[in-house]
């Protein structure tokens, strides 16, 4: 399936470029460099960014960033983006005075260490060019970075945490100042204290934020797959404006899949966002599988469920998941009780036959045999759609759709 970049990821990787190219341009202008410099300077931003974009979305589609491959990359602009302006600050501060520790750690959180540790290697190495520092400095900047991003994996549980940031502070003051004496031959105060006083200041800030940091990041996938079905999502708007019997089966999809998948320890989440866009396409007609993959890919879905609208009823590629399999039984059972209810024979019996037939049928044709699901599986979920309600009313004959 082809990949796209969408706005919102793209917009976030932009902020990216800006940041870099912003920070760049203040330490040019900070040593008044001459046109060929600013060149230079330029094609090392263009082949770090390039970088950046691979490491970005390879880890993305690995599920290596946080716990999802529906990153926006917001989290990771905005650390970014503002580490980019403390260096603007540290320019300013004596040799053997930055942090190296505190870009790696929080950026670490944020994506993982491998983009942890490139993104605030960078940050160094155009700092000490800026400074022009010396091989020591650069040195201890590079111990201290991967000092940071071990840490900000031995501190995602909270009991290690105390000891973690103490870890952290003592090689934050500890490997400036040896680099510094190997670089001078003499102890040197000024950074010792410049070191201690910031690292101090980034590790209380890590300890308030690192509770929500760390669980924003596990829960990342969890979290996207409940942004696309809030009542304030665009599309969520446009299924409802586009028509009301679309919305509704949708609706009764998602509550019925979401059932289902926790029946057989299936993704809950992953079936409902599936269930609820399974005929995204119908938005803007045939091919209804192509247009409902564009539409999910511009609006930065996750990819689980990208992959499922893009085996939508078979047509394109048989289901490859649990989800995908659940999704494509309570849509097809939804819709042969929604055309018996329009002929007017929607008893229950009806409906319960009507089930039986459609799943069996599908069965034997092999169209979930790629999904993984096993025939324990299929009776256990099929036996669930027979006694689930999903449009009966039994005071009045008919079935209404029930909520998320």
């Amino acid at each position: 399936m082809k990949q796209k970049m969408p706005g919102a990821r793209r917009l976030h990787f932009l902020v990216i470029v800006f940041c870099t190219l912003l920070l760049t341009a203040f330490f040019a202008c900070q040593n008044s460099v001459a046109l060929d410099e600013a060149l230079a300077y330029a094609l090392i931003d263009a082949v770090f960014l390039a970088i950046v974009l691979y490491m970005l979305e390879s880890g993305r589609l690995r599920r290596a960033i946080g716990a999802s491959a529906a990153s926006r990359y917001e989290r990771i602009s905005f650390c970014y983006g503002a580490f980019c302006a403390l260096f603007a600050g540290f320019y300013f501060l004596p040799e053997f005075a930055c942090p190296a520790a505190a870009p790696a750690l929080f950026l670490s959180v944020v994506s993982n260490a491998e983009i942890g540790i490139g993104l605030s290697a960078f940050l160094c190495a155009l700092l000490s060019a800026a400074k022009a520092g010396g091989i020591y400095e650069l040195c201890a900047c590079v111990v201290l970075i991967f000092i940071g991003a071990q840490a900000a994996y031995a501190m995602r549980q909270k009991n290690p945490r105390f000891w973690g940031c103490v870890m952290l502070f003592s090689a934050s003051v500890s490997v400036p100042a040896l680099f510094s004496y190997l670089a001078n031959k003499e102890a040197d105060v000024l950074p010792l204290a410049w070191n201690a006083a910031l690292s101090a200041v980034f590790l209380y800030v890590f300890c308030l934020l690192a509770d929500r940091l760390y669980d924003t990041a596990l829960h990342e996938e969890d979290d996207a797959y409940e942004r696309i079905m809030k009542e304030g999502h665009p599309l969520v708007g446009e299924m409802k404006n586009y028509a009301t019997a679309e919305y509704v089966h949708a609706m009764k999809v998602a509550t019925v899949a979401r059932k289902c998948a926790s029946e057989i320890g299936a993704n809950e989440l992953l079936a409902a966002a599936a269930g609820f866009y399974y005929r995204l396409g119908a938005l803007e007609g045939e091919p209804y599988v192509e247009n409902g993959v564009r539409l999910a890919e511009k609006s930065c879905f996750p990819i689980d469920v990208i992959q499922i609208l893009s085996e939508y009823n078979g047509e394109e590629r048989l289901p490859q998941t649990k989800e995908s399999a659940i999704v494509h039984m309570a849509d097809a059972c939804i819709k042969r009780i929604e055309l018996l209810s329009s002929q007017n024979l929607s008893s229950s019996w009806n409906q319960d036959m009507a089930i039986y037939q459609t799943l069996n049928e599908l069965s034997a044709t092999g169209i979930y045999d790629e999904s993984g699901l096993s025939m324990n599986q299929f009776l256990k979920i099929r036996e669930l759609l027979v006694r689930e309600e999903m449009g009966y009313d039994a005071g009045n004959g008919k079935r209404s759709g029930s909520e998320l």
